[in-house]
């Protein structure tokens, strides 16, 4: 089944009316009343709306919400973000995975989940103050 194009302009003015909702002090159902507007249509609107900004809203700010959420309520978030896996890969059944500043970490398939997290966290984490690098040439 084809899926219908959206009405920016219809989109736009629940956009507006949610807007004027949520400073105008009134409830869902006075304030449809007053706008002439169905309840039913105004809560899908609103649950539309919200899922489409959601939708928009990029990963790190996702990320960063998530943090909050756990901070606040004493929880700590996995050390792992999920993934999409966008083809099978070509290099003979081994995992390449692009770390922070662009460092890939190439793995076989086979590695434990357990292993991998270890890896990672051994790799992303800063390393302490106290300690100097030590360069290619010392023991």
């Amino acid at each position: 089944m084809a899926r219908r194009q959206r009405d920016l302009a219809k989109e736009a003015r629940w956009r507006a009316r949610l807007g004027r909702h949520a400073t105008s002090g009134l409830s869902v159902r006075e304030f449809c009343q007053r706008e002439r507007v169905a309840e039913s249509a105004f809560y899908f609107w609103r649950r539309v709306i919200a899922e489409r900004d959601d939708a928009k809203a990029a990963p790190a700010a996702r990320i960063a919400s998530a943090k909050r959420s756990a901070s606040a309520a004493g929880r700590t978030l996995p050390a792992f973000v999920p993934a999409v896996v966008t083809g099978l890969p070509s290099g003979g059944g081994a995992l390449a995975i692009e770390l922070a500043g662009g460092r890939v970490l190439r793995l076989p398939e086979a590695i434990s989940a357990a292993r991998l997290a270890e890896l990672v966290h051994a790799i992303e984490s800063p390393a302490p103050r106290s300690q100097e690098p030590r360069s290619r040439g010392q023991a």
